[in-house]
């Protein structure tokens, strides 16, 4: 597979949401937010690893990505869309703050007991993904055929898309107004468009498409084929 970089140029800080959600519960933000720790906890013993925990979240808009990992034996959070790092300190086993604003941070395991998701602010949770963000990939044609087809939105069936393959990319075909907007690939099933911030997350079962995601919640199913 060929690779190459993903840009996130459009894609706010962690210091935007802060004030944003500041200023949604009626008060209003200085130009720096700092939250107040409301994690006291002593720190327990550190039965997680923190390469358990290592890895790139994404955002509920399925376009934003938060990246957790080792950096010169210190745990790290960065920001992908600018590489803003933010330096945490161990408040429990699966609980972090940033050392300077004091940004909370809860990882959460599934139920394999595998880290995959964590809270953010108290109420923002990222999803752990399985790919690199920063990077596309080609996928095969192959790996193309099971997502191409036609698909009706689950909230309006009058409302169809269809997906094809242009130029060795997925392309997107809105039947309502006939615009095709072309995808790079991070993996097999994600896909993202940066000049529109359009991300397509497929969901898979048994070699079928079960469910097409557009944005963070726009959910399109496939139609059989007559």
């Amino acid at each position: 597979m060929t690779t190459k970089t993903a840009k996130h140029g459009s894609v706010k800080t962690w210091v935007v949401i802060v004030a944003s959600l500041a200023m949604s519960s009626g008060t209003v933000a200085g130009p720096r937010t700092t939250l107040s720790p409301t994690i006291t906890a002593a720190p327990q013993a550190d039965t997680v690893s923190w390469e358990a925990m290592a890895g790139y979240y994404r955002f509920p808009n399925r376009a934003a990505y938060i990246r957790f990992f080792d950096q010169e034996d210190e745990f790290v959070a960065q920001q992908v869309w600018d590489g803003r790092t933010y330096p945490l300190h161990r408040t429990g086993s699966l609980t972090f703050q940033s050392s300077d604003e004091a940004y909370e941070i809860a990882f959460m395991e599934g139920k394999a007991g595998v880290i995959d998701k964590a809270k953010i602010l108290g109420r923002i949770i990222l999803e752990k993904v399985s790919y690199n963000p920063t990077r596309y990939i080609k996928p095969t044609a192959e790996q193309l055929k099971p997502l191409l087809g036609l698909y009706q939105f689950q909230k309006d069936k009058n409302m169809e898309i269809s997906l094809s393959i242009q130029g060795g990319k997925l392309a997107l075909r809105q039947q309502w107004d006939n615009q095709t907007i072309l995808f790079e690939a991070y993996s097999p099933t994600d896909f993202f468009n940066e000049e529109l911030t359009f991300p397509l997350t497929f969901d898979i079962e048994n070699g079928a498409v079960k469910k097409l995601t557009c944005f963070e919640s726009d959910v399109w199913l496939k139609k059989e084929a007559k």
